[in-house]
């Protein structure tokens, strides 16, 4: 009997390894957020973590609530350009460095391709509505924080 009790505690866990693995093939990309804050101020980013989701950005998203945004991560720290090909809102760039210290904003137009760079290597570009720093009185020098 224990034979027969085993052989199905592992049919079962094997039936829940299947479902787990056909779920996620498919949905291949599922979007990470992370409640993260500037200084006191806090957002809900969606995180881009990979080079795939680096260079997909916000393309296509045609509205940002107040308390939302991307967050990509670099690691390491490097040099970064941000473009606007293929996202139909207006954003702002916020670029920290790797202490999390805010180093510089830039504002970006929808379906551009000027580039807007950091002016030196940065850990962190968090791209927002534009103008939710200044609403909120943030400059160089805030502190990325997570929650």
């Amino acid at each position: 009997m224990p034979l027969l009790k085993t052989a199905r505690m592992v049919i079962q866990h094997c039936s829940r390894s299947f479902y787990v693995l056909f779920i996620t093939t498919l949905i291949p990309s599922v979007a990470l957020s992370e409640n993260i804050c500037v200084d006191q101020y806090c957002l809900e980013a969606r995180l881009a973590l990979t080079t795939q989701e680096q260079e997909k950005g916000l393309q296509g998203v045609a509205h940002l609530a107040d308390n939302e945004g991307m967050l990509f991560v670099f690691n390491p720290p490097r040099p970064v350009c941000m473009w606007m090909k293929d996202v139909p809102i207006d954003l702002e760039v916020v670029f920290f460095d790797e202490n999390g210290r805010l180093m510089a904003v830039r504002q970006m137009k929808a379906q551009t391709e000027n580039t807007h760079c950091a002016p030196s290597k940065v850990a962190w570009a968090l791209e927002v509505n534009p103008g939710w720093f200044e609403k909120k009185r943030l400059t160089k020098g805030a502190k990325l924080q997570f929650n």
